[in-house]
């Protein structure tokens, strides 16, 4: 019944592409026939681009110069990852190093423009007619990619099958996970090879390119396999073909018919993107947002063909449309995920990075709200500068400048310096650090102080006087000095983001996180967790109480369950029930029925306070509405936690905490847990009337990895009368005072006697 059920969702998502089945072949625009359309050669049209500097990666010899001095260790470090691409080496998504070599096939791939195939509905006809790619000189000892294993399980995904027949459920062999392949089938490893080849002008990472495309192609024609049926992860792979394009374009051992048949490849990836948009479901998401960026790199790759420009005007506006759409007033991504939040504010500031480096910003409201975007981001982040794991996580990325294959997922800094200096808030730089540096110089901003080329100067003088003369702000770039880069603390905060529903208190080490948000994604759910008045405590700079975030989505059903349920959150599960409705074959919906609620914040100089509630119980046969109020003493980092449930009836009452791996709990009797962990100790108060038992749980830190942590969970079968309260307080043994915590609890949270 569960894959039943998924799989008709499924069906339903794609609902676009089943209509579209029966609609007859059309004839698709290539390059050879858009090229036409201006009068001009492959090579006429080439010569022209090279010219010009069109992507922001390509930045220039004194910037290569400048990265080789003065970051040699992440210099190291991208030349150790590429290196390990040519081996073919890969650790993705909880792989462990695996190296995927096809086992149907051991020659170098042949590939031209001539062999740009589809599906019938899909069709690119006419086929461009262009001379044939020579195999490279290194091809002999390439050995072809296998693109269809999922390193896991060992297990090789169906080929050949058109990808508007595709079925996951139907087709995948056992468990497989299909995000393995696709991972690799975004090609985001291409950034990494074009990087070192500019650090080094060595021409094995550039033909390492050119085999991989060869490669790609030969084993995913367009439109057939599973590497096609997902619209993001083709418009993921188009950019980084594109920007990994870019930093080889000097590569001269690669013959001309190379680059007539990559930018065949990668036009007609543009031309599936456009013709496989996912926008024909309820709402729009992360994956339509990766559509339009990644065709609008495509349409700055082609901007003088008809089709580059008819790309351009759909991806400003949708762009434009979509920063409205999907990003809540306070700054928050609508999807209920922090990571997530991490992805798409990478995928709206590509988009105006791409408009700003052509002198043609987007709107002032947009770069508004990616400012917002942006403050967000900097306000949730624990004081170890790593976001918390509220909702899903893939850990997706636009593009990876830095440290490919060893990157911290839970890491966004590394947009804070492209950020800073693309919406002039030097403030930023403070927390983006070395790597964040490192990472500006590949978004195109001059590091080292220089202006923009005399040849990009003049070219794009015209458009910088027309935007001008429009009122609009045309950035200027940042020199190194411009960057402060310091150890110190995030900045202290204390603020409530009511649309995300989530409130922050950091001060130096001491960080209080509370969730208490709606079903997001305009009440669909498909990244939201059952969080509801759930938190995440760090003491001192010791991440304590945690959330474990996501683990795995479809390979494990029971597993991401597990991970989204209200039993695997910091809060409170009456009658084993979830708060939104879950049912359990709707992997990527939530049914709300708590509707979340803030009932207050407020914040002094010795403490911030927040009250919430949530009505998912209401629907119990004896109802029951759960009110929970956090008083949290920022300074020292204790906190109070008082529970009131306003029902009547038995009921079975189920506290979970989960704690961050190396957190060691251990009873101490009536009630009371010491809580050590980095040498340094902690108590955690608990009502003596509650049964509690320290269990094994799981703390996932990344997609497809889960290591072994610890949980207190506390349990009671209740006689609710009218209004029942329970309480707890946390705090460093060298910050505990009774005469304090009475004070506390009484004041904040109506309680004569904490330990009843």
């Amino acid at each position: 019944m569960v894959l039943v059920r998924l799989g008709s969702w499924l069906k339903h998502f794609a609902k676009g592409k089943e209509e579209s089945k029966a609609a007859p072949p059309v004839s698709l625009p290539t390059l050879e026939s858009e090229q036409q359309q201006i009068g001009c050669s492959f090579t006429q049209w080439y010569n022209q681009r090279q010219s010009s500097n069109w992507l922001y990666v390509d930045v220039s010899p004194a910037v290569i110069k400048h990265l080789r001095s003065h970051f040699q260790e992440l210099v190291s470090e991208t030349i150790t990852a590429a290196d390990k691409i040519l081996a073919h080496q890969f650790n993705l998504l909880g792989s462990g190093d695996y190296i995927p070599l096809d086992p149907d096939r051991s020659e170098t791939p042949y590939f031209s423009a001539n062999t740009l195939q589809s599906n019938s509905s899909n069709s690119l006809s006419p086929r461009p007619r262009v001379p044939a790619s020579p195999r490279l000189p290194n091809s002999p000892s390439y050995h072809p990619i296998d693109w269809y294993l999922e390193p896991i399980t060992k297990l090789r995904f169906p080929q050949g099958i058109p990808h508007k027949q595709w079925n996951l459920l139907e087709m995948r062999p056992g468990s497989a996970d299909i995000k393995l392949p696709w991972e690799l089938g975004r090609c985001q490893h291409w950034v990494t090879l074009g990087q070192a080849y500019r650090l080094t002008e060595d021409d094995r990472y550039a033909r390492e390119i050119a085999d991989e495309l060869a490669d790609f192609m030969v084993a995913n024609p367009i439109g057939i396999g599973i590497n096609w049926t997902c619209t993001m992860d083709v418009a993921l792979r188009a950019l980084n073909w594109a920007l990994g394009l870019a930093l080889i374009r000097s590569c001269e051992t690669l013959p001309p018919d190379f680059w007539q048949s990559a930018y065949s490849a990668l036009f007609a990836h543009g031309v599936f993107i456009y013709n496989n948009l996912e926008n024909n479901y309820e709402v729009t998401s992360n994956h339509f947002l990766s559509n339009v960026v990644g065709l609008y790199y495509l349409a700055k790759v082609f901007p003088d063909l008809p089709q580059g420009q008819i790309w351009e005007k759909f991806c400003r506006d949708s762009l434009e449309q979509e920063i409205q759409v999907q990003v809540l007033e306070d700054g928050a991504d609508y999807e209920s995920s922090i990571p997530y939040h991490r992805l798409v504010t990478e995928l709206f500031l590509g988009g105006a990075r791409l408009a700003q480096f052509d002198n043609e910003p987007l709107s002032e409201a947009y770069l508004k709200r990616l400012h917002q975007m942006v403050d967000f981001l900097v306000g949730v982040l624990r004081p170890d500068g790593l976001m918390p794991q509220v909702g899903d996580a893939d850990d997706g990325r636009l593009h990876i400048f830095t440290r490919y294959g060893t990157w911290q997922p839970q890491d966004a800094r590394h947009l804070l310096a492209p950020a800073a200096l693309l919406l002039q808030e030097s403030a930023w730089l403070s927390y983006a650090g070395v790597d964040g540096v490192w990472e500006a110089a590949w978004w195109g901003f001059d590091i080292e102080g220089r202006q923009e080329p005399e040849g990009r100067r003049q070219e794009a003088g015209g458009r910088r006087q027309e935007a001008e003369g429009r009122g609009q702000k045309v950035s200027t770039r940042t020199p190194t000095e411009d960057f402060i880069l310091t150890d110190g603390d995030l900045p202290s905060l204390s603020k409530e983001f009511p649309q995300a529903g989530l409130t922050v208190v950091r001060e130096g080490g001491n960080y209080l996180l509370i969730s208490n948000g709606v079903v997001g994604t305009k009440g669909f759910g498909n990244h939201k967790h059952n969080d509801q008045l759930g938190f995440e405590c760090h003491i001192a700079r010791v991440p304590l109480i945690v959330d474990p975030g996501s683990y795995v989505y479809t390979s494990d059903f029971e597993a991401r369950n597990l991970f989204r349920s209200t039993g695997y959150h910091n809060t409170l599960l009456i009658d084993g029930e979830e708060q939104n409705e879950m049912r359990p074959e709707w992997l990527f919906r939530l049914f709300e029925t708590a509707h979340g609620k803030s009932l207050g914040f407020h914040s002094t100089q010795e403490y911030s306070e927040y009250q919430g509630q949530h009505i998912g119980y209401q629907r119990l046969k004896s109802p029951v509405i759960h009110q929970r109020r956090f008083r949290f003493l920022q300074q020292s980092g204790t906190l109070y936690i008082g529970d009131r449930l306003q029902g009547t009836g038995s009921h079975l009452l189920e506290w979970h905490f989960h704690f961050a791996p190396g957190v060691n709990v251990t009873s101490q009797g009536e009630g009371v847990y010491r809580i050590s962990a980095q040498n340094q100790h902690f108590i955690f108060y608990t009502p003596k009337t509650l049964a509690g038992e320290v269990n094994q749980a799981w703390y996932s830190p990344s997609y497809g990895v889960k290591i072994p942590c610890q949980s207190l969970d506390l349990t009671i079968k209740a006689e609710l009368e009218s209004s029942n309260d329970w309480f707890f307080a946390l705090a460093s043994e060298v910050h505990y005072s009774s005469s304090e915590w009475e004070k506390h609890l009484s004041e904040a949270l109506g309680a004569k006697h904490l330990r009843e």
